[in-house]
């Protein structure tokens, strides 16, 4: 593909998904001073804090990035597309991995400039895991039922057992450290999402 195209693409499919994922991603980003409180936090406060609420981006930067395809409406323009589908999917999860670091970081350098004492890059990465593990989980979800609505509530089902199971789970990465298995975790929902994501058809 040549390097023009590919912009292209590239700024139509930010067009096409910005409002469903970066915006709904910054308006709870603003909401979780109010609720959690970022002020003076120690490192095991942050880490939960980065670990309960900032890692709830992942859900909307990744679960609805196969919207439009699962329109029945839009079936005709997209069979006509002639890129694989499987590359714009790949195209958008690169662009929603990359928005979620930013924001990520965005919102660690917040924390710090608040007061609060933890080791930024290191629990920033780590939130970013957690961020991709919640939004893949959604991501697959959708993929494999063909809706965004079960996306969603499978993030949240897969946030909720993580929440209430033991302290010491490696699906907490921020409080724990990035398992091996936890990666394994993260590539393979990925991956999964990949293998089953198709447009929906008549």
């Amino acid at each position: 593909m040549r390097t023009e195209n590919f912009l292209t693409v590239l700024r139509a499919n930010i067009r096409m998904n910005y409002k469903n994922t970066f915006i709904p991603s910054i308006l709870l980003l603003l909401v979780i001073p109010l609720i959690y409180g970022t002020t003076n936090l120690d490192g095991i406060k942050s880490a939960d804090c980065l670990e309960r609420m900032v890692a709830l981006i992942g859900i909307p930067m990744f679960t609805s990035l196969l919207c439009r395809e699962q329109s029945h409406d839009l079936y005709g323009i997209v069979a006509l597309r002639p890129l694989s589908f499987r590359v714009v999917a790949a195209l958008r999860i690169g662009i929603s991995m990359a928005g979620s670091f930013v924001l990520v970081m965005v919102f660690a350098i917040y924390m710090r400039a608040c007061g609060s004492i933890f080791p930024m890059g290191v629990y920033a990465v780590r939130a970013f895991a957690a961020c991709m593990a919640l939004g893949f989980a959604g991501l697959l979800c959708a993929s494999v039922v063909k809706s965004t609505a079960a996306g969603y509530l499978g993030a949240f089902c897969y946030y909720f057992v993580v929440q209430a199971g033991t302290g010491d789970s490696m699906l907490k990465p921020v409080t724990n450290g990035i398992h091996p298995l936890f990666v394994l975790f993260i590539c393979s929902t990925a991956a999964a999402s990949l293998l089953f994501c198709k447009p929906s058809c008549r």
